[in-house]
């Protein structure tokens, strides 16, 4: 019998391993890529794209969108919760341009305001984000994205806003339709979480990593008629990046609900329910998170082909 903590992370272990399986099984073909197979890599794409407008929350982790040129997203996604839990609202407003066939610039201005239903915090900005994105066509039916995040904080924010550092983000990403005619998605994240002090205070939350760490996702995604669905299994570590030895492993299943959607059926707004379960530094904890989530999109032409 395995001692309760040596079962634990055989378990975390065992639920990246089963779900990475799941998303790169291996798909046999032939050296030459026939005219039916290169119809079916264009369809492949094509499916990526359509799931990737019905769940706006994934090009947040980076995954490629295979968007035409052209096209912009403007979104905000508040976070409902502050009015029960805290003295402010907080209202991040982004927008995302494909500015070339492959390349993607996104940028994200985070503001927040006393509620009136607790105390006075003021009124004010507390994050910026920008970033890039280049996005390829892999073999196999695989999209991939090269990516680069940078965020930093502004002014002087009430404390636990905002964890008081500067935050660059450099990540590649993986994704499969692996069954194309339920637009069911697997994906894989790899990237880095490199940390710079500001004059603020450091604020963590509860099993955040307190240095530079490396992480790695792995999921599964799909958009029903009426129910979006998305899993993520996360894992960080700082040992190889840092002095401090700190590791975190989270599962993070989602639900969201469209309530508002466009003619092709993608959603102009989304309600979603995440939970977490987070072993980390700090113990085990366990939450739900409600947001609303609003997407305005403008798009030209079609999908390019790879």
């Amino acid at each position: 019998m395995l001692p309760h903590s040596l079962h634990r992370i055989a378990c975390r272990r065992g639920a990246l391993v089963l779900i990475a399986a799941l998303a790169w099984a291996p798909v046999s073909r032939s050296a030459a890529l026939s005219e039916t197979a290169a119809n079916a890599a264009d369809s492949a794409q094509n499916v990526i794209a359509d799931v990737m407008d019905r769940l706006p929350d994934l090009p947040e982790l980076g995954l490629p969108g295979f968007a035409p040129k052209g096209s912009v997203y403007f979104y905000t996604h508040p976070k409902f919760g502050d009015l029960v839990h805290e003295d402010y609202f907080r209202l991040p407003v982004g927008a995302r341009l494909k500015v070339g066939d492959t390349l993607e610039l996104h940028a994200e201005l985070d503001g927040y305001f006393t509620h009136g239903l607790r105390d006075s915090v003021g009124n004010g900005l507390y994050e910026a984000t920008v970033g890039l994105k280049k996005e390829c066509k892999l073999p196999y039916d695989v999209g991939a994205s090269v990516g680069l995040d940078f965020a930093t904080p502004l002014s002087r924010p009430p404390r636990g806003i905002t964890d008081g550092l500067r935050h660059t983000v450099p990540y590649v990403t993986f994704t499969r339709a692996i069954v194309p005619d339920k637009e069911l998605l697997g994906f894989v994240t790899f990237g880095a979480d490199l940390l710079d002090h500001t004059d603020l205070e450091p604020d963590f939350v509860k099993n955040e990593l307190r240095a530079n760490s490396l992480t790695f996702t792995v999921g599964a995604a799909c958009p029903w008629r009426n129910l979006n669905l998305i899993l993520k299994v996360t894992e960080g570590t700082t040992y190889f990046l840092s002095h401090l030895h700190q590791n975190a492993v989270g599962i993070r299943p989602s639900v969201g609900v469209p309530f508002l959607r466009r003619k092709d059926g993608s959603p102009r707004a989304t309600v979603t329910f995440e939970g977490r379960s987070v072993w980390g530094p700090d113990g085990y904890e366990v939450g739900i998170t409600t947001t609303v989530r609003v997407d305005l999109r403008y798009r030209h032409g079609h999908p390019p082909k790879p």
